[in-house]
């Protein structure tokens, strides 16, 4: 039997705790599939104003209270409390770093939630978080195989094991996974000191005059993941979406795998979802009627079994190419269909789809807000999903949607390509899952609607495209056992 491995599972955000992207599914859900291999996988997270601690049942741990952590000039106090997530299979342990200035005193995780502005001191909040990792491993005298970071919040980790009790962390090797890597952690140069590491390595954290944890992450980490292997294959290649760091990765493919996400499917099933009012059970037509009804009764628009619901569950910005729904929207209206968005983000473009909203209110809701129980009921209600992304690591989403008999009607970018199998008009619909774009334009947005529009009144095919979908294998599965693989591999290098 293989050796059981210590794994510290380090994020920014997790669900049921706090979520804002596409980390907190996957800091949900792998932990809890690694966990299933016998390692000792632990997690951590902080602990943000938006999360309760009665709600999620976090309690306090006696040694790890008042933890003194220096960033900068000021000295701030940790204290580091338990929780677990779980499913029906297995259990993780949950770290939470509490501190009232960075994290406590924040609604938001990365963003006032009103204004949707970054807080101007994400740098400091993020070094107080990534110490305070290094700082609870010390005190407990846990000094794990594995530490497996994700995005540049974390990305400082890969350095503090080694700066930081060196010879307690000697054996601990660092895996770095980029979920978004055109988010790198940049702030200006004369930001270094709050780092806490020695001015020699300036230079690995900096790049075009700026400091860049993700760039500094990725040169330190034993080995770096992406989300997907065509998310892998597009950064490696493409300098303006990667700020110039391709050049850095391609220098380092060695030690870079892409392997896609799954899906929790004790969470993301539609034959066991409690967030919905009918699971389904074999019939599909019955399935989707009642929850589009439901959907269509929460949103205040009229049910209609010929008129298809197009839903989107997105941050609001241009990355998820809102402003291409912006844009095609008064065509969209025009055609024989609904629009529900569930979503937070950009301030500017929730203000023009309001003004939108308040034009076709019979036709589109909009609801902004992060509520995993309304996205359910979105995925199971909506005949089609929206996903007209720039650019997307994995999209989680995508295969929320082919579960749920939603059709998705996507760009093919990044980790799309690798799950979206699209319709078109030469009969490929045996295979067939989605829709997709022709052109990344309103007017390929629009005609992709218009053809699903078009199919939707077509039975028997569009029934096809929705079984395709929900017939597909979306857990972590597979997954798994390659990070399994990368995590053993580390762990016996040098």
């Amino acid at each position: 039997m293989a050796k059981a491995l210590s794994i510290l599972f380090v994020a920014s955000e997790a669900y049921p705790y706090a979520k804002e992207s596409g980390v907190g599914d996957v800091a949900a859900s792998l932990p809890l599939a690694i966990r299933e291999f016998g390692h000792d996988m632990r997690m951590m997270i902080p602990k943000y104003g938006c999360i309760s601690e009665r709600k999620n049942k976090i309690h306090d741990i006696n040694r790890l209270k008042n933890i003194p952590i220096t960033v900068g000039n000021s000295e701030e106090y940790l204290t580091t409390k338990s929780s677990s997530i779980c499913n029906s299979k297995t259990k993780v342990q949950v770290y939470v770093a509490t501190n009232h200035k960075y994290f406590e005193s924040r609604k938001g995780v990365y963003n006032d939630p009103v204004k949707w502005q970054e807080y101007p001191d994400n740098l400091e909040r993020f070094v107080f978080y990534c110490r305070s990792v290094i700082e609870t491993c010390a005190i407990l005298g846990w000094y794990p195989d594995i530490i497996h970071c994700n995005d540049w919040q974390t990305a400082l980790l890969p350095a503090y094991i080694r700066y930081y009790y060196p010879n307690k962390f000697k054996k601990t090797k660092a895996m770095l996974t980029i979920h978004n890597i055109s988010n790198q952690g940049e702030f200006p140069l004369d930001c270094f000191e709050l780092l806490g590491l020695p001015e020699e390595v300036k230079g690995i954290f900096t790049h075009k005059k700026h400091i860049n944890l993700l760039k500094g992450g990725i040169l330190y980490a034993n080995h770096v993941t992406t989300v997907s292997e065509s998310y892998l294959k597009q950064i490696l290649k493409e300098k303006e979406l990667t700020n110039g760091l391709n050049t850095i990765l391609k220098q380092h493919t060695d030690r870079i795998t892409g392997i896609g996400n799954g899906i929790d499917t004790s969470i993301w099933n539609p034959k066991t979802d409690d967030y919905i009012p009918k699971q389904f059970e074999g019939d599909f037509v019955d399935y989707k009627t009642n929850n589009k009804i439901a959907l269509c009764d929460a949103c205040g628009l009229k049910y209609s079994k010929r008129t298809p619901v197009l839903g989107m569950v997105t941050r609001i910005s241009e990355q998820k190419g809102v402003d291409l729904i912006i844009n095609a929207i008064p065509k969209l209206m025009k055609l024989n269909a609904q629009l529900v968005i569930l979503g937070q983000g950009d301030a500017a473009m929730k203000e023009k789809l309001m003004k939108l909203q308040q034009k076709y209110n019979k036709k589109m809701n909009l609801r902004f807000a992060f509520d995993d129980s309304i996205a359910h009921l979105v995925e199971a209600g909506s005949d089609m999903f929206l996903m007209p992304s720039r650019q997307e690591g994995c999209g989680l989403n995508l295969f929320y949607s082919l579960s749920y008999g939603a059709v998705p009607i996507v760009h093919l970018t990044g980790g799309i390509k690798d799950s979206a199998i699209p319709y078109n008009d030469g009969g490929n619909s045996m295979k067939a899952n989605c829709f997709a774009l022709e052109t990344f334009s309103e007017d390929g947005l629009v005609n992709a609607v218009s053809s699903a529009i078009k199919l939707f009144e077509d039975k028997n095919i569009w029934h096809g495209i929705v079984k395709n979908g929900m017939d597909g294998n979306y857990s972590w599965g597979k997954s798994a056992v390659k990070y399994n693989d990368i995590y053993k591999k580390i762990n016996k290098d040098d």
